[in-house]
């Protein structure tokens, strides 16, 4: 039984919306990889990048 949970994302190309578990995945393999998440758009063949939202930095306060 699969739990993941779906993420709906869109192509900025034709507007069409596709969950991302279902999309074909594509990797450039760029030489600065950061983690994104590259998929196929299954109507118009363009590539959605989904980029992850980098954690916030904690800041400390010297005293």
């Amino acid at each position: 039984m699969n739990l993941e949970k779906s993420t709906v994302v869109t192509c900025s190309n034709c507007g069409k919306s596709w969950d991302k578990n279902l999309l074909e995945k594509s990797c450039s393999n760029c030489f600065a990889c950061t983690g994104c998440e590259t998929y196929l758009c299954p109507e118009c063949r363009y590539e959605i990048v989904v980029v992850p939202i980098k954690p916030m930095k904690r800041t400390f306060r010297e005293e």
